[in-house]
């Protein structure tokens, strides 16, 4: 299994894509999660714009900083929008999404993940319907342009603690349902670990079970239950045994992608230490990809 992390946590460092890519090298990670998502709400993305010639050298920047490093792109992030609380700029930002889309067969990324759209109009669990008919048209419209490219769009679980009374697919049973409901070959599942944690019920061994066949993506984070934290495993409550061992019995395909873009990011305040130097922030990736070897090394699955 290749390990894989996102590149969403060099970008508060303000740094170009490109840019943002180079700074791996040293980390030991050769395969790389392209977050997009921000690309709906910054103030003039290039992503939302009509003309699309910014974006797509954004885009073949990165794929040169990318070959330059001996990197691959394996996953990606969908623009994390979500229409349920304000769909007054629906045009822009599902072009964001749908361009995002096409930016992953520029940098051969086969699968990328979105968030399905929650609203205050559907509530948990009994609005489930109401909430599958409201996401047929956000998700079937990101489905469109993923057909015209051959990406695998997997909708992702979240959790009461960051969805509340709110409808959004907890379980693997229930992103099951939906994507049986759209009924679309390239729609798939993404197991979001750190999420999972947040609801402390959860067996997750027995949820990437059910899942089976559908799970196409991982996003790998620990936090402390009480909030999305994004740490590395190890700094929670996450039971990593449990991960690794229901990939391997579901015969898992996809990479072993972290998403522990808050692990020694940032302390709180606004004084000079409020954000490590770019150098020891590095440093961080380093352990947590050796962390992920470890994982992989002990079920003997690793990948280099």
């Amino acid at each position: 299994m290749k390990i894989a992390t996102t590149i969403g946590e060099l970008y508060s460092y303000k740094l170009t894509p490109a840019d943002t890519i180079r700074n791996y090298q040293g980390t030991g990670f050769k395969y790389l999660d392209f977050s997009f998502y921000y690309a709906h709400a910054k103030e003039n993305s290039p992503y939302i714009q009509e003309d699309d010639k910014v974006w797509k050298k954004e885009i073949e920047d990165a794929m040169i900083a990318a070959e330059e490093c001996g990197f691959k792109f394996v996953q990606a992030h969908a623009p994390g929008y979500n229409p349920g609380f304000d769909n007054s700029n629906y045009d822009k930002c599902i072009r964001a999404m749908q361009r995002s889309v096409e930016a992953c067969a520029m940098l051969g990324i086969k699968t990328t993940v979105m968030h399905t759209s929650f609203s205050p109009e559907y509530k948990y669990p009994a609005d489930r319907d109401g909430y599958f008919k409201y996401n047929r048209k956000f998700v079937g419209d990101v489905l469109k342009t993923a057909e015209k490219f051959g990406i695998t769009v997997c909708i992702e679980n979240t959790s009461n603690g960051n969805a509340g009374e709110l409808y959004f697919p907890r379980t693997g049973a229930e992103m099951n349902d939906f994507i049986a409901y759209m009924n679309h070959p390239l729609l798939g599942a993404c197991w979001d670990t750190g999420h999972a944690v947040m609801d402390k019920k959860f067996d997750q061994y027995a949820e990437l079970k059910e899942l089976g066949s559908n799970l196409k993506a991982v996003h790998v984070h620990d936090n402390g239950i009480h909030s999305d934290q994004h740490l590395a495993p190890y700094c929670g409550h996450l039971q990593l045994d449990s991960i690794v061992k229901g990939l391997i019995d579901i015969d898992y395909k996809g990479s072993f992608t972290f998403e522990s873009d808050a692990f020694m990011s940032h302390c709180n305040g606004d004084g000079p230490l409020r954000q490590l130097p770019l150098e020891i922030r590095k440093d961080s990736l380093a352990l947590l990809y050796k962390i992920g070897k470890f994982a992989l090394e002990t079920y003997d699955v690793y990948e280099g």
